[in-house]
Parts: structure tokens; C-alpha cells; sequence
């Protein structure tokens, strides 16, 4: 399932089993985890971005 079905098939539920799915999600804290990278990214796509190799001179990595 991709996840614009995924979002369609969560837009179809009822509220009450839509909010029982919200819940199992926020318990589980590796999912939770998975939820604040996903929205971390999202917020984030339109950032400028740098080659790794200036990022690490910056920081003074040898790799």
C-alpha cells in the first residue's frame, strides 16, 4: 500500500476507529520516533541543501 492510499483509506474511516488508529501509532514509541522524522523532513524539504563532503570539512571529518 502506498501511502496516498494510506491516507485515503484513513480519511475513509469513521472518526472513532481513525482516532483508535492515531492512538496505536503514538504509543508505539519506534513509530512515534518514525512520525516526528517523517514530519522533521516534510518541514523541512525546501531548506537549501550542502554537498556532505563541505559538511564534513566543516566539521572536521576525514571520510
Amino acid at each position: 500500500m502506498s501511502a496516498t492510499e494510506f491516507i485515503q483509506q484513513l480519511q475513509a474511516m469513521p472518526p472513532a476507529e481513525r482516532e483508535r488508529v492515531f492512538a496505536r501509532l503514538v504509543e508505539n514509541q519506534e513509530w512515534r520516533d518514525d512520525l516526528v522524522d517523517l514530519m522533521t523532513i516534510a518541514e523541512r524539504r525546501n531548506e537549501p541543501t550542502r554537498p556532505i563532503d563541505e559538511v564534513f570539512r566543516d566539521l572536521n571529518i576525514d571520510a
